[in-house]
């Protein structure tokens, strides 16, 4: 059961974060350094709102956010990039073909930023040490 749930919440995972960085790449601003800034603001913004939804989710579920928010990380990964390749090798069709190649871009240009900083929000924050004296 726990890794049907860390699969599924790596699928809502990418979902979500192409979801919204797609709606953040509409917004037209005419200054590069304003737009490169406010989408990597936008992509931290969106991975802390997913790490603490996500977090919830596991802590409401009685799972151990520190241990299986990395699975759900690496098991991204391996939705947004591997199973696309496999889907265009069974089901060679153009639609399907440019579907998942979208998946891919959306994987290696979003998800490797995002999912590095929902590793790093994780660790920071539940690795807290008890404090001596």
């Amino acid at each position: 059961m726990k890794k049907f749930i860390v699969v599924l919440s790596s699928i809502f995972e990418l979902v979500f974060y192409t979801f919204f960085m797609v709606l953040i790449g509409n917004v037209n601003i005419t200054n590069q350094v304003i737009s490169l800034i406010v989408h990597f603001l936008s992509m931290i913004v969106v991975a802390s709102l997913f790490y603490f939804l996500i977090r919830f989710i596991f802590s409401k579920l009685e799972m151990k956010a520190k241990k299986y928010i990395y699975y759900m990380v690496i098991a991204n990964f391996i939705v947004g990039a591997i199973v696309p390749v496999f889907l265009i090798i069974i089901i060679p069709n153009e639609a399907l073909t440019t579907f998942a190649f979208l998946m891919v871009v959306s994987t290696i240009y979003y998800g490797i930023f995002i999912n590095l900083v929902i590793c790093i929000l994780n660790y920071f924050l539940t690795n807290r040490y008890k404090k001596l004296g």
